[in-house]
């Protein structure tokens, strides 16, 4: 039986295990099912042993979850967990198994993507203090980048490091994505490497020398930085994590949304936790509204503008944003938050208290480099005034109409229920106390 065990088979086999977890566990069969694990675990046939681990290894986690009443049988399954875990040596005594389930309790994180708000994550990762003034900390943190970048107390790897990564990766408790998709018809690579499928629009998920679904275990924590663009246009009205998806068919907001989708299927399919996270506009200390004055030299609210704007016919509507350190503060609070379930997805918006027009915001940025001596109202650069063509982004603007509702990030990750800058004001003025002397 052993050596013409199939894939099918033992996945029955591992089914019936689980439906009996509990039956066992009642009568004091522990030795039993401990016996039946071991069997599995044991199976030496080449073919199926990788399947016959990830199957398993998936059943057992979710017998543990569901059993944490069972201390007896609970104690058990870790051993048996331990064991599937490893990867050829099955004949490891019972005191190793223990002291290896042990070690697999220390808390490791890989960032892929050290942009802003992925190097704002794999900093304060290493060591971030709640509200409560529980401390929630990494022993390790790892990154992805492009080039070579230092961060202090974070491991730096390259993207396309594939021996590197495949040693990390199994160790991992927590994976955060903040990469953005790629469209699947271009041919441009990726990191400098050429696409390998022409059907993910995840560059991690599309790595080209490893899939993660054969180093990522069951019950790892996955975060995935996507974008409130999924939503589309909805006139203006408030969405919520269940509104409709209108994104257009081609735009960046529909390949968020394929990536999402990508997430999902792989999590079922590996009995990931995975975090979805709708980001609102994104601004912080090196980029924002103060930095795009800067960096035209003009101010748009002067008297000739302000009239212009107030004469024409474009209606401004309000836009949702959100600071970057605010983005960073939820994703370290939802890393040790209990849902979901293996397998499962939550999915947060991620913005700020006050969808405000473009217009008004440039107003107060204004208004604060006036107050800082920075930049003055009538200091327009007539050179400036030829405007540039509109990027995808600006475009949305008038287009992608919807104000982003966060009750449900406030209530239920946010332990005190309150973002660091509720608005844009206090957000803006932030930034132009971090840039000040740079500016002046």
């Amino acid at each position: 039986l052993r050596s013409h065990l199939t894939v099918q088979k033992t996945r029955m086999l591992a089914t019936t295990v689980l439906l009996c977890s509990s039956l066992l566990s009642s009568f004091g069969a522990v030795s039993s099912f401990t016996d039946s694990l071991h069997f599995l675990c044991d199976h030496r046939h080449r073919h199926t042993r990788r399947h016959t681990r990830r199957q398993i290894d998936l059943v057992v986690t979710k017998a543990l979850h569901r059993n944490k009443r069972h201390t007896s049988t609970s104690s058990h399954l870790i051993v048996c967990h331990s064991s599937l875990c490893s990867s050829e040596n099955n004949d490891i005594s019972i005191d190793d198994q223990k002291t290896k389930s042990t070690e697999r309790k220390s808390q490791r994180l890989m960032v892929f993507g050290l942009g802003n708000v992925g190097t704002l994550v794999a900093k304060e990762g290493t060591f971030f203090r709640t509200e409560n003034n529980n401390n929630i900390f990494f022993e390790q943190v790892y990154g992805t980048a492009r080039s070579g970048k230092s961060i202090e107390g974070v491991e730096v790897v390259q993207f396309n490091s594939q021996h590197k990564l495949k040693c990390i990766l199994p160790s991992c408790t927590h994976i955060l994505v903040t990469i953005p998709p790629v469209d699947t018809n271009t041919t441009a690579s990726v990191g400098g490497r050429p696409r390998k499928w022409s059907y993910f629009c995840d560059p991690v998920l599309d790595h080209p020398n490893f899939s993660l679904r054969d180093l990522v275990s069951p019950g790892t924590w996955i975060g995935y930085v996507s974008s409130t663009s999924v939503y589309g246009n909805h006139d203006g009205e408030w969405v919520t994590e269940d509104s409709e998806v209108k994104c257009q068919q081609g735009s960046k907001g529909e390949l968020y949304y394929r990536a999402e989708e990508e997430w999902r299927h792989a999590s079922r399919e590996c009995g990931w936790r995975l975090h979805v996270f709708r980001c609102a506009g994104l601004y912080g200390n090196g980029r924002s509204a103060l930095h795009t004055l800067i960096m035209r030299k003009q101010v748009e609210g002067n008297d000739e503008t302000a009239s212009t704007e107030k004469n024409s016919k474009k209606k401004l509507y309000p836009t949702s944003r959100i600071h970057e350190e605010d983005v960073c503060r939820a994703v370290l609070y939802a890393m040790h938050h209990s849902k979901p379930s293996f397998g499962d997805c939550c999915t947060w918006n991620l913005a700020d208290n006050n969808p405000a027009p473009r217009n008004e915001v440039m107003q107060y940025g204004i208004q604060l480099l006036d107050e800082a001596d920075i930049i003055s109202p009538s200091a327009v650069d007539n050179r400036t005034k030829i405007k540039p063509p509109q990027s995808e982004r600006a475009k949305r603007r008038q287009t992608d109409r919807k104000r982003v509702d966060n009750e449900r990030m406030k209530e239920l990750l946010l332990p005190s229920g309150e973002l660091m800058y509720p608005t844009y004001k206090e957000g803006l003025r932030s930034v132009l106390e971090h840039n000040r002397k740079q500016w002046s």
